[in-house]
């Protein structure tokens, strides 16, 4: 019997376990309230932290371990440039940047948390194996392709034209984890290139409104009464009492109508099965409908609660940059490079079904991730707050933002969120005056040692 160690594929690095045993060393810093430069101090729920991700990570973990159910971020790149995350290990290269900040990230994320990440081709390899070592391979949910820019940009001066971005998606715990979904009238509008259709039959019984979904008939041959036998049954339907209960093939059962199984064209066997089994039909009858066909028959169908929303794809189309509605924000003027759009924000965080998840992003920008969770509540009346963390980044004296008097990166997301506050405000104020657009700033001080 050999007795080497198992191998197995790992991404290892200089400075791995230095960065590891950062993430376990407590902070040294503290957070400061500023309340000159908060809004609605006394009742909002909103932070906006500034400070260094890494430290303020540390010190949130005292209050919102386990609490967060949407995790944004949108990490520099690894374009060659300064990095401005400098750590307190000896390498502060990207990948030990990342791998400390997402191991203090999981630990605010709830059991049924979500973190979406953007990410470009740099780093994107590195990036899904640091995720699968910090979160577990088992705890992928998806490969986001965003489609940013349809006509396309040229950056590196060879290949193709560069239309798409990447959002890597893992779950805290898949177990725990939900469907990713998307409100119908919503993807409808943004995404018409991808979602389509959806012209529902919609119903109501004694425990609300419904649609109409799919017949209970397997249309797969390969369900049949050889490989499914418990699924190969008959359901008898009363049309005066709209009573639905299960037997065997012509059972006589006075007063019902009989629905048997499909009859399986594939020359060997008698019958698709069912897609529900005799169990689930007599606990849930009331989430079926039985509904004449144009052959003077009947047919079964699902009732569909939910319709309101689909599946979300793993393709966003039609969203471009938030360049437009920023610049609009502040008057025509561009102070950001690049901001990601509240419409996607609000696909990924409302992908979540939880009007009142706390929702993070640690590597805010222009603070977009703020404007949608305001938007997302204005619509539906949710209770949803949000955590910003950034690192007050200098701007370029030469830059648009500076010459109108704003020195960093902070002053440039927290007068967006006033702005955009009070645009949301105003256009809610006699559906929503609940509706919380304040922030509590807090801004990190304290030892480097």
């Amino acid at each position: 019997m050999s007795t080497e160690p198992l191998e197995k594929y790992e991404l290892t690095w200089p400075g791995k376990k230095a960065a590891a045993a950062e993430a376990d060393k407590l902070s040294q810093k503290i957070l400061i309230p500023c309340r000159e430069e908060s809004r609605e101090w006394d009742t909002t729920e909103n932070l906006y932290i500034e400070g260094e991700n890494l430290q303020v990570l540390k010190l949130l973990q005292d209050k919102y371990y386990g609490a967060v159910r949407v995790i944004y971020i949108d990490p520099p790149y690894n374009t060659g440039n300064d990095f401005i995350y400098h750590d307190d290990f000896a390498h502060s290269g990207w990948c030990s940047m990342m791998y400390v900040r997402l191991l203090l990230a999981r630990n605010l994320l709830a059991e049924d948390g979500v973190i979406f990440i953007s990410i470009d081709e740099n780093e994107q390899a590195n990036l899904k194996q640091i995720c699968n070592e910090v979160f577990g391979e088992e705890n992928y949910l998806n490969h986001f392709v965003w489609v940013s820019n349809m006509t396309g940009r040229q950056i590196s001066g060879h290949g193709a034209a560069k239309t798409w971005e990447s959002i890597f998606a893992y779950a805290k715990n898949i177990e725990h984890s939900p469907s990713l979904t998307v409100d119908v009238e919503f993807a409808k509008e943004k995404m018409p290139d991808v979602y389509k259709g959806f012209h529902k039959d919609i119903r109501t019984d004694a425990y609300g409104s419904f649609a109409v979904g799919d017949t209970l008939y397997n249309h797969n041959r390969k369900f049949n009464e050889e490989t499914r036998p418990t699924l190969v049954f008959s359901i008898f339907y009363n049309p005066e009492t709209g009573e639905i209960v299960t037997g065997d093939i012509g059972q006589a059962m006075p007063g019902f109508v009989e629905l048997p199984p499909h009859v399986n064209g594939d020359g060997v066997h008698k019958y698709h099965a069912w897609r529900w089994s005799r169990k689930k039909i007599a606990r849930e009858s009331r989430e079926l409908i039985v509904l004449p066909t144009s052959n003077g028959r009947y047919g079964i169908y699902t009732k569909i609660r939910n319709y309101r929303t689909t599946l979300l794809k793993d393709i966003i189309t039609n969203i471009p940059n938030g360049d437009s509605e920023l610049s609009k924000l502040f008057g025509g003027s561009k102070y950001f490079d690049y901001p990601k759009s509240t419409d996607l924000m609000k696909v990924l965080v409302g992908a979540v079904d939880d009007k009142e998840a706390l929702v993070l992003d640690f590597f805010s920008g222009s603070a977009t991730t703020a404007e949608a969770v305001m938007q997302m509540n204005a619509e539906d009346k949710g209770r949803r707050r949000f955590i910003m963390v950034q690192v007050p980044e200098v701007c370029d004296e030469k830059s648009e933002a500076y010459k109108a008097g704003y020195q960093n990166i902070c002053e440039i997301g927290k007068e967006r969120i006033r702005r955009a506050g009070d645009k949301i405000k105003a256009k809610y104020s006699g559906e929503n005056a609940a509706l919380d657009i304040g922030f509590k700033v807090l801004k990190l001080a304290g030892s480097d040692e």
